[in-house]
């Protein structure tokens, strides 16, 4: 009797790829974990541009803060310098504290005195001529000028006692950027000097 060999050409042949329901979970941990790895790579990319972005910004606004202080002091110093320059008060007499009714023009051509820039609001800024100055539009310069003691230069007092206390604040919007004071004396002669500056800013 003749044993026959056994029909292997239908046969299951090997599979030529894993199907995905054959993955090892070892393997789909890995491909869950690579998966993991980049959400989180994603993540930390854009709290870093985050990052980035807020100190950019923050560096910008510190320029332009910085910016402002410094054309603010030129501005502020070029007033006291503007002011000192004059007589404390009207010659030969004390004709009252401030500006005079004639002096109260568009510009300040005809200020004569420290007294006439009591109370000054210089917005924009301007020469002593009224001419706007070139990229201050956003600035504003006050000037007070303050009767002070004699021996207590912190007190103000309602008569002159031969010192002012002469203070310019210069602002961007509501932010002062910069503050200077000064003070003026008067000897026995009548004559004027320059006897303090400061600045706060």
């Amino acid at each position: 009797m003749r044993l026959q060999k056994p029909n292997t050409s239908n046969s299951a042949k090997p599979l030529s790829r894993k199907s995905p329901w054959l993955m090892s979970v070892s393997e789909k941990s890995r491909s869950g974990l690579s998966q993991a790895e980049v959400s989180i790579s994603t993540i930390i990319v854009g709290v870093l541009m985050v990052t980035s972005f807020s100190t950019i910004a923050a560096s910008r606004r510190s320029q332009v803060a910085e910016s402002n202080r410094i054309r603010g002091l030129a501005i502020a110093e070029s007033m006291i310098a503007e002011i000192t320059q004059l007589p404390m008060r009207d010659q030969p007499c004390d004709c009252g504290f401030g500006p005079g009714t004639s002096e109260l023009g568009t510009d300040r051509s005809d200020f004569d005195d420290v007294d006439d820039y009591r109370n000054l609001v210089d917005s924009p800024p301007k020469s002593r001529a009224g001419i706007t100055l070139n990229g201050y539009t956003s600035f504003t310069r006050t000037v007070s000028v303050d009767r002070v003691s004699s021996t207590n230069w912190n007190s103000v007092v309602g008569t002159y006692a031969g010192v002012y206390r002469i203070t310019v604040v210069v602002r961007v919007g509501s932010s002062e950027v910069c503050r200077l004071v000064t003070y003026r004396t008067s000897g026995s002669s009548g004559a004027s000097s320059l006897a303090g500056f400061s600045s706060t800013n």
